[in-house]
């Protein structure tokens, strides 16, 4: 922490983490419905970044960039997602917890309850319940990672934010 810096009260910490979770998953409910009524019907791909980065609907079944093919227990998923949001917000409560290990638990959360929410509240018209993905990046030499979404991404970045608060550092002054 910097000499005139000011360590941050618990209530502007708790508000960080409110905020940041809150737009991580307005946003990813946002572009979801976007990509639903948008580029679901027409079938057709944005491209953002040629060749590089595109935009294409993609209805994920399963989980983890759809390395688990189909996801049959979105109770037990709930219950795990609980569990993460439960350990996140008693990590971001140790010692030595600044406002990076609130926005990275912030992100968690949000990217939790975005995907959380389209497993239960979003169907393909055949009764199976899915995730919304869009974000393509292709490489170079042909093929592409698997698409992802807003939720996603703010998951990915969370976890690693929350790894590297966690390697001992305090992260006060972050």
């Amino acid at each position: 922490m910097l000499k005139n810096q000011q360590v941050p009260s618990p209530a502007r910490l708790w508000a960080l983490l409110a905020v940041i979770g809150a737009a991580s998953l307005a946003l990813d409910l946002w572009t979801k419905q976007w990509v639903w009524d948008t580029l679901r019907p027409t079938g057709d791909a944005w491209v953002v970044w040629s060749p590089w980065l595109e935009l294409d609907f993609a209805y994920n079944r399963g989980s983890a960039f759809g390395l688990v093919r189909r996801l049959d227990y979105p109770l037990l998923l709930a219950l795990v997602t609980a569990g993460l949001i439960a350990w996140i917000v008693a990590t971001a409560r140790s010692p030595g917890a600044g406002r990076l290990r609130f926005a990275a638990a912030g992100l968690v959360i949000g990217g939790a309850l975005g995907n959380l929410h389209d497993r239960f509240f979003r169907d393909d018209g055949l009764g199976n319940a899915g995730v919304v993905d869009f974000i393509r990046v292709n490489f170079p030499w042909g093929g592409s990672w698997p698409s992802f979404n807003v939720a996603d991404a703010a998951l990915v970045v969370g976890v690693v934010l929350l790894a590297w608060t966690l390697r001992g550092r305090p992260d006060a002054a972050a």
